[in-house]
């Protein structure tokens, strides 16, 4: 018999699902832009402006996005080393809640930082399409909220 799962988990889970929803369509419209723009230069010789911009920022987002996923998953930077190297018990425990409190504070960091670039960039126009630069700034702060509620939901949840 397979339990409810608390509210935590499920929020943690919808952050998954979201992440890889929006993560998979932001690959695919960058895949075809990327398609197009190959065909334009070499069958019709023409090479549309926003050819760089518009894909950069996708791919930035995208990674960012991919990273609330990794978080959730418990995937990010992790190489299961632990588990091969310390025995199960308190050692164990304690390099795992050191783990958990060094995510967060790195999600703070990139947060904050993120978020003071972006303001400082705000102002400032992509050459092409005249967009604000700070919005490819803008997906620190973002998905790093994102990761940070995850994160938190399971903490609670525990």
């Amino acid at each position: 018999m397979q339990s409810e799962p608390t509210p935590q988990s499920r929020i943690a889970s919808a952050i998954d699902r979201a992440a890889g929803t929006i993560g998979g369509l932001a690959i695919a419209t960058f895949t075809a832009i990327i398609v197009y723009v190959v065909i334009c230069r070499y069958a019709f010789s023409f090479t549309p402006r926003w050819s760089e911009e518009i894909p950069r920022l996708l791919l930035v987002w995208v990674t960012f996005i991919g990273a609330i996923s990794a978080f959730v998953r418990k995937t990010h930077l992790c190489a299961g080393l632990t588990d091969l190297i310390v025995a199960p018990g308190r050692l164990r425990s304690l390099l795992a809640l050191l783990a958990r409190v060094a995510a967060f504070l790195f999600l703070a960091v990139v947060f904050w930082s993120g978020w003071k670039i972006t303001g400082l960039t705000w102002s400032h126009e992509t050459t092409v399409l005249s967009w604000p630069a700070g919005l490819v700034y803008l997906s620190l702060p973002v998905t790093t909220a994102f990761a940070f509620v995850a994160l938190l939901a399971m903490e609670l949840r525990k």
